[in-house]
């Protein structure tokens, strides 16, 4: 019963224009800006530690775009069935896959696209699913099961395939095997067992390391991928491919493990100081901390 709610749901705002749809979202989320203290605050701190010299009226204008861009991005996540290759080549200028393919010539792999929540990411998959090739991603399963089964569908619209975020690095390894690239968002906040505490902006951040342990196992290249929206033509952007993030897999391993890490924050944090309007900001980031340091949210209630 919920699933065929849910999907008439989806074609009526299917039905609608995406000018219109987006308008309309954008101002469901003015409206949880106005009313969202908590993550306002999140998104605040963040960006004090991001940009200490940042001032508060500029951080709270980053934050509301950030807000409106949230609903720009579902609405367009909506619109994908009517992405096809037309739209996207009037739309979307990919920039920079001369990098993945000469990894993908000289290794006869695939390779794993380092990404991040920045721009609309799920609109950057779903373009190189249709022009380029399908893709493979790991993801965090949406928490109610019929949504989950709806956002999948739309995910893999363009022949992606979607991989759990749990038990993910036989499936991982199965696609690079293959010849598949496979993204990973790596700017969320992990436990301290499940990563390393490496750089990122003015503090050091415990990050995933499951990347880079991938990439030294299957001796394949790590290529930064981010979209960029263009600042003033609301639909359009860039999917920007970056050179192999350089690494030696023949150094003592866990060294590596921790200076490769490194090394793809520091990708990460050289788009968002080129547009901080893109990144969201109102994850707890730099939630874990080393054992006695204070925690950098304790004003968040």
């Amino acid at each position: 019963m919920r699933d065929k709610a849910y999907r008439a749901a989806l074609r009526l705002m299917e039905a609608v224009p995406l000018r219109i749809r987006a308008a309309l979202f954008e101002l469901v989320m003015l409206v949880v800006w106005a009313t969202d203290a908590k993550h306002r605050k999140i998104g605040r701190i963040n960006l004090r530690i991001a940009f200490p010299e940042m001032g508060d009226r500029e951080a709270a204008r980053i934050v509301r775009i950030c807000y409106m861009r949230m609903g720009t991005a579902a609405a367009e996540f909506v619109h994908i069935p009517k992405m096809g290759r037309k739209y996207i080549e009037a739309h979307i200028r990919v920039e920079g896959i001369e990098y993945v393919r000469q990894s993908e010539q000289e290794l006869g792999l695939g390779v794993l696209a380092m990404t991040g929540h920045f721009g609309n990411w799920e609109v950057g998959s779903h373009t190189y699913g249709t022009v380029i090739a399908p893709a493979a991603f790991i993801v965090r399963p949406v928490a109610d099961s019929v949504w989950d089964r709806i956002v999948t569908e739309r995910r893999e619209w363009a022949g992606n395939r979607v991989i759990r975020k749990f038990d993910s690095a036989k499936e991982v390894m199965r696609e690079i095997r293959r010849g598949t690239m496979v993204g990973i968002l790596i700017d969320q906040n992990v436990d301290r067992h499940k990563g390393v505490l490496v750089d990122l902006f003015t503090e050091k951040a415990y990050t995933t390391d499951g990347i880079a342990r991938m990439a030294l196992a299957l001796r394949t290249n790590i290529h930064p991928v981010f979209i960029f929206r263009h600042p003033e033509k609301k639909f359009h952007h860039t999917l920007r491919f970056g050179p192999a993030i350089p690494m030696d897999p023949n150094a003592p391993r866990e060294e590596e493990v921790v200076r490769l890490t490194r090394r793809c924050n520091e990708e990460l944090e050289k788009v968002i100081r080129e547009d901080p309007t893109q990144w969201l900001w109102f994850h707890r980031r730099w939630k874990t901390r080393p054992p006695g340091e204070p925690d950098l949210y304790r004003e968040v209630r």
